[in-house]
């Protein structure tokens, strides 16, 4: 199996999972009444980019999984709401450059530089995402709030998500170096095999998606 066909299959894999997971984590907080579910959603995020980056190791490759999970979004959203696919793209592009960074300085081998590198990327997250929101795509709930209202945002929910993303970061990087090896074994074992799984297995998160958020 070439790299690229190796690189282009674990962003569909990656991109679906997370894709399906968020739609699933948007109707369970609904469900139990959470009043804000960005954290946990950031939680959720974080982890599968943290493991993906574990076995697709290319700078670009964590945006690329973030658009594939927008675009379950937006296939699955009975109206399309562009800040929530927004704000899974942002995210995706926030920690690609952060794992960029953390790979060069070799901050991915320390778990307490690794968990700052989740916890200072959610704060700049929630930076990103709110200002954006207010000022270049002028989103009437966001204009409305003013800055201080964003910063309120950002030092609360954004605080919950920091702390969460210090410690879904680690996991995620743990969980995805132990499965990285058996990733490399499926793709010499079975090139077909291996394929198909992958396709047949994001298909099933596609599916997830478009239906908990349809249904």
């Amino acid at each position: 199996m070439t790299e690229k066909k190796k690189l282009i299959l674990g962003i569909v894999l990656f991109g679906s999972i997370w894709g399906g997971l968020e739609a699933l984590g948007i109707e369970i907080t609904r469900s139990v009444g959470f009043r804000s579910s960005s954290p946990i959603l950031a939680l959720v995020g974080i982890m599968i980019l943290a493991c993906a980056r574990m076995v697709v190791r290319k700078p670009g490759s964590t945006f690329a999984i973030g658009v594939i999970a927008a675009g379950v979004k937006l296939l699955g959203l009975s109206q399309i709401f562009f800040c929530q696919i927004f704000a899974v793209a942002a995210q995706a592009a926030v920690f690609d450059l952060a794992f960029s960074l953390a790979e060069k300085k070799d901050w991915l081998s320390r778990p307490v530089h690794l968990g700052l590198v989740g916890f200072l990327g959610s704060y700049v997250n929630y930076v990103v995402f709110s200002l954006s929101q207010a000022y270049i795509f002028s989103n009437p709930w966001w204009t409305e709030r003013g800055l201080s209202g964003m910063f309120n945002w950002i030092f609360s929910s954004g605080s919950v998500a920091a702390a969460l993303s210090f410690l879904g970061i680690i996991v995620g990087v743990s969980l995805g170096r132990k499965m990285a090896p058996a990733f490399a074994r499926w793709q010499v074992i079975s090139e077909k095999a291996y394929s198909r799984g992958v396709l047949l297995a994001s298909l099933g998160f596609w599916l997830l998606g478009i239906f908990a958020y349809r249904f």
